[in-house]
């Protein structure tokens, strides 16, 4: 474990050290790093006969414009985790940098240029004194940092001049190009991939005899492996997710559950071993990701043809991400051989046109014969697999918290019992995918927090009031301390944060159609993935701005992205509760989501968190209600 501390004192003839707003005259501060696994004792004595040490005041850690509060577990340095951030972070924050940029404006005392920074400065006119300085501190902090790390951080084309004034188409077209990046990255593994489409590799051979295999394949439908997969796949080897199941609610030892059984007859779609496959279910309007194999060409197409009897048929453009890692060939036993299973990941992504009537459609994916090979026709055809188009859903939903429970508090524990301040942001994702009006809860500081205690969290987050395709949720937790001014300081000042963000997104929102947001956007695949995306932005914005001022560690955080048809199969007894899962965030945690219970019109799951570098393990318990 490696404990950062700053150590005041009188002693010595040394000049002080110079930090803002601390007044050091005749101190010395001294700031040393200790890697050790046990007790750490100092002992700081006046030699004798000398006259007592000058009082000090307390020194600021390196990289934060507060000093640590008196007894208070050990802080991560400001460039520790800016550090750390740079290193995971999937784009630069848009919002963090244009929060600073305009801070900087207002505290130069430059008048408001437009309608986004006048909202802007009237939160920022409310800051008492002691706010302003922090404020500050943070904008001296941020042009501190090295060049490299500011731009991995920070959107470079909204670092301007200071007489330079930021305004909502600006802020606009770099939000959706962090979005964009970001859903790339998480849909076709490349940030860079929404710039550009870029064809496969042909895998391709001529076919001779009665040979049937699908040369084109598709492997994955929204990260479901399908059927069809290479190798292929035995019935016991599907994941529950991936095979069709009916679900009804049963009286359950007095209490209703949901209660799902695995479909082997009457398949929607294909039929593996006796079970049937899942067939997923996809909003009218919404994007759908395919994975397989041959797309090599940007001009591929996705073909729809309602099932069973094909009477309705429609081809839709698509947008191509080929795998250009995976090598084309391979030698087994001396004989070389193509690689044209589901090893490659070709990956595109299309959009369920909005006025496709509900039903269940074979999708097939149609690519022209770039090859040169003349066998192989004009176009290449795909495997037939299903997806199950419905009408966009109209129904309400409600996300809450109920409880917060210490499986392990920060470490050493030894030093005292955690002060745990969390802070949420829901923000609606509307059907042309610009985001509604945020909801804030900015409320919840939970003193003296020791391992094993659960306190009562309970918070309506997200209330729909409007059609929505989907909601991002921004959860944030750090370990603050005890001292109540102070922190009474970092609450008012992450709050005024928040509030900058709000304001912010309500400019986005107006302005991301004329930024031509909603159509990038749109084409890059589920609302859901749109959502998470969003989620993980704000979380990373407010995360920048506290690393950059606070002495106070990240112990829980989460960017939630879920698309109304993933709500609906929240609440719905028709579907079974998601399988566990566990993923990274860019603050450095480890999630955990495991389902707890499923009624009808009700699903609750527990997430944990997990901070390695604190040693602290934190759960939260959810709770989705559907309305109506």
């Amino acid at each position: 474990m490696s404990t950062r501390s700053t150590l005041s004192t009188g002693a010595g003839s040394d000049p002080a050290r110079k930090e803002p707003g601390v007044a050091s005259k005749g101190c010395c501060n001294v700031e040393f790093q200790i890697d050790a696994r046990g007790d750490v004792n100092i002992y700081n004595c006046s030699a004798p006969g000398k006259s007592p040490a000058p009082t000090c005041p307390p020194a600021l850690p390196g990289g934060t414009c507060l000093p640590v509060a008196a007894g208070a577990k050990h802080k991560q340095g400001g460039g520790q985790k800016l550090a750390g951030l740079a290193g995971r972070a999937q784009a630069p924050s848009a919002l963090a940098t244009s929060t600073l940029h305009m801070a900087r404006r207002f505290l130069l005392g430059k008048p408001a240029a437009n309608p986004l920074e006048a909202a802007v400065f009237g939160v920022l006119s409310r800051l008492p004194e002691p706010l302003r300085d922090t404020m500050s501190c943070a904008v001296s902090a941020f042009d501190a940092l090295p060049p490299r790390q500011r731009s991995r951080l920070f959107v470079d084309s909204l670092i301007l001049d200071p007489d330079q004034a930021i305004d909502a188409e600006m802020l606009s077209k770099a939000w959706t190009r962090e979005i964009a990046d970001r859903v790339g990255a998480l849909v076709l593994g490349d940030a860079q991939a929404v710039e550009e489409e870029r064809p496969g590799r042909p895998r391709v051979y001529c076919p001779t005899g009665e040979d049937f295999f699908s040369q084109v394949r598709i492997c994955r439908v929204n990260d479901l492996r399908t059927a069809n997969y290479i190798p292929s796949l035995a019935a016991g080897d599907l994941l529950p997710s991936e095979v069709q199941q009916d679900c009804s609610p049963v009286l359950v030892d007095g209490q209703v559950q949901v209660v799902c059984q695995v479909r082997t007859a009457d398949c929607p779609g294909h039929s593996k071993d006796g079970v049937c496959a899942r067939v997923p279910e996809v909003a009218a309007g919404d994007g759908v990701v395919l994975e397989g194999v041959n797309y090599f060409s940007v001009d591929a197409r996705v073909r729809l043809t309602l099932s069973p009897n094909g009477g309705l048929t429609r081809e839709v453009d698509a947008h191509v991400w080929g795998d250009l890692d995976t090598e084309v060939t391979e030698v087994i036993d001396g004989e070389t051989r193509l690689i044209n299973d589901c090893r490659v990941h070709d990956r595109l992504t299309f959009r369920v046109p909005d006025d496709l009537p509900p039903g269940i459609y074979q999708i097939q994916v149609v690519v022209p014969n770039t090859t040169g090979l003349a066998c192989l026709g004009n176009e290449l055809v795909s495997n037939v697999e299903f997806i199950n188009v419905t009408p966009p859903p109209s129904a309400r939903f409600q996300i809450a918290t109920e409880t917060l429970h210490a499986r392990a508090e920060t470490s050493p524990a030894w030093l005292g019992s955690d002060e745990v301040g969390l802070r949420m942001i829901a923000m609606p994702l509307l059907a042309d995918l610009s985001t509604g009006a945020p909801t804030v809860i900015g409320d919840i500081s939970l003193g003296d927090v020791d391992s094993g205690e659960t306190r009562n969290i309970a918070r309506v987050l997200f209330a729909q009031q409007q059609p929505i395709a989907g909601v991002a949720l921004s959860i944030l937790g750090h370990e603050i301390d005890s001292e109540e001014a102070y922190e009474k300081m970092i609450t008012s000042f992450t709050d005024v944060f928040i509030d900058l963000v709000k304001e912010q997104a309500q400019f986005i929102k107006a302005a991301l159609a004329a930024a031509g947001g909603a159509a990038l956007l749109g084409k890059l695949g589920p609302a859901g993935w749109v959502a998470v995306a969003i989620g993980a932005a704000v979380t990373l914005a407010i995360d920048l701005i506290v690393a950059l001022w606070a002495p106070a560690d990240l112990i829980i955080e989460d960017g939630i992205g879920l698309s109304t048809t993933e709500l609906v199969a929240l609440t719905s007894p028709n579907f079974p509760a998601p399988a566990a899962s566990t993923y990274p965030t860019e603050g450095g945690l480890q999630v955990k989501t495991t389902p707890l219970d499923k009624i009808p019109q009700q699903y609750r799951e527990r997430r944990e968190y997990h901070s390695e570098d604190e040693d602290s393990r934190y759960e939260i318990i959810y709770r989705f209600n559907r309305l109506a």
